[in-house]
């Protein structure tokens, strides 16, 4: 069997200068990983083709996107002549690249191709975007839903698995010692990931050179938010691994592959307190010697003095927390597990461990919010003070409650994207506009040219201005290589980066 993780971005979409800067993402493929272990296990040879790192690093070299993929692909089939091809899809940015990938191994070969992952989970489960979605891709035999854990392994060994198929089946979601499996991180875990793109957003605390990889600790999220799809695909509740396995995959990580950082893939990985104080415990306990961050945020509710002192201890660089909204109506409307006060406790904790880069997810342009309740979110993350806040509007994406609430309609699959990232459509510098008078507290509903301009007004005061009271030795070293990466790779054109990174570095008398 082969796994085929098409490039995060079609062709269209692919800037050859950011990518040269080393802005795109690069994450090993570790849902593929699992599949890869299950397939393995029941006697099947595998292989992995990570297109995204294949693209990322030949384009650093100067050749073109389809010529890498095209080639990738002849090779890998021509030489490895696969019997099932598998191929993923994630986020909704990935669709057009994904119809791409699937048409050029149709026309390679034909042999059976799935196609699975949480795009095409949200896809097939919405009637106004599952037509769209099977129309474009017509030369696909199987479609798979949320985890396939199980389902993957078992199809596989049906007779007759090239009849065509909408929807495989309803998958059990895997549960105690089933979880305990550890992706095969020598098809995935691949040398040269950190070096033709980054993985996660601490990347510039490390030193260059340093691997990087990803672990998942628990698969789904206790919170039900109205804007994210995370209970649809995996379920409700938190289901955890043991912790000496998570511990082994560790190990294997830092002794089989040279790994000194990772990312925890988890959507809820504080969930329980008990098992991440002892997986701290035996992190340091068994000298692992990983440094790791949490990207994708944990929730305030678990940041208490207790978790977090352990969290350092055991390595943690980083950290997000989800909040999305200060202002309670918006937080009970987007059913957010969380309060005011709740928010304003995890930050108190968390400015206190220097060694941790703290930062917070906020979203403005939730359906029918004011400017007022903008201003509220504002207000709370400014008193918040912690490293960092990560503001983005809102895209409302398919199978989520908020899709439906905010009137969203998909004629094409391929325009649904963040305004922020790498493969974001927000193109121009907002920091070069006029937000002076922008945030005001007002009955009103912003425009989408307001939401510009307080996302402007917004990263000038919540990052920029609040650095010019930042004195901690710690906090302003750690700010000045945060800075270095947004000034060198994000935003080269921006002065204002660059203003505040020789500010720091006047400070640290560099």
């Amino acid at each position: 069997m082969l796994f085929i993780a098409p490039p995060d971005g079609d062709e269209e979409s692919f800037d050859y200068e950011t990518c040269r800067l080393g802005r795109y993402p690069n994450f090993p493929p570790y849902g593929l990983g699992i599949l890869a272990a299950r397939v393995r296990a029941i006697g099947i040879d595998v292989r992995v083709l990570n297109l995204n790192n294949l693209v990322l690093g030949g384009a650093v070299r100067a050749l073109d996107y389809n010529t890498i993929v095209t080639r990738a692909l002849i090779k890998e089939i021509s030489e490895y002549n696969p019997d099932f091809i598998g191929i993923t899809c994630m986020f909704s940015q990935t669709h057009k690249s994904l119809v791409n990938v699937c048409n050029k191994v149709r026309y390679l070969t034909d042999v059976p191709i799935a196609v699975g992952g949480v795009h095409v989970t949200n896809s097939l489960a919405e009637a106004h975007t599952r037509d769209t979605f099977l129309a474009d891709l017509l030369v696909v035999d199987h479609f798979f839903t949320h985890e396939s854990d199980s389902l993957l392994p078992a199809f596989l060994l049906l007779k007759g698995c090239a009849a065509t198929s909408y929807n495989v089946g309803v998958d059990s979601p895997p549960t105690g010692k089933l979880l305990n499996i550890t992706p095969a991180h020598d098809l995935i875990t691949l040398p040269d990931l950190a070096e033709n793109g980054h993985i996660g957003s601490y990347h510039c605390f490390k030193l260059k050179g340093t691997r990087f990889s990803t672990v998942l600790f628990n698969r789904g999220c206790r919170g039900n938010c109205t804007f994210c799809s995370v209970r649809n695909f995996n379920g409700p509740g938190v289901r955890g691994r043991s912790v000496q396995s998570v511990i082994d995959e560790l190990l294997i990580l830092k002794n089989n592959h040279g790994v000194g950082h990772v990312v925890w893939l988890d959507d809820d990985f504080l969930f329980d307190r008990k098992r991440s104080l002892a997986l701290f415990e035996q992190m340091i306990r068994q000298d692992v010697g990983i440094t790791w961050d949490c990207t994708n945020g944990v929730i305030a509710a678990s940041c208490t003095d207790e978790v977090i002192g352990a969290a350092a201890a055991s390595g943690c660089l980083g950290l997000h927390i989800g909040m999305e909204s200060g202002n309670p109506e918006i937080l009970r409307r987007i059913r957010k597990p969380g309060t005011v006060e709740v928010f304003l406790r995890a930050a108190a904790v968390l400015r206190k461990y220097e060694s941790i880069n703290s930062r917070v997810f906020l979203i403005i342009g939730f359906p029918n919010e004011t400017f007022s309740q903008v201003k509220d979110t504002f207000d709370v993350a400014k008193e918040m003070n912690l490293d960092w806040c990560n503001i983005t509007q809102l895209q409302p994406l398919p199978n989520t409650p908020i899709f439906d609430e905010a009137n969203a309609t998909v004629s094409d699959l391929s325009s649904i994207k963040f305004s922020a990232g790498a493969y974001g459509s927000q193109k121009k510098n907002l920091m070069s506009l006029d937000y002076t008078n922008i945030m005001k507290a007002s009955p009103d509903i912003p425009n989408p040219n307001d939401l510009k301009l307080l996302w402007a007004y917004m990263n000038y005061h919540l990052n920029f201005k609040r650095l010019l009271h930042e004195t901690r030795p710690a906090k302003l070293s750690q700010m000045l290589a945060y800075l270095n990466y947004v000034a060198d790779e994000v935003a080269p054109d921006d002065p204002l980066a660059q203003e505040f990174r020789s500010y720091l570095q006047n400070l640290l008398d560099k």
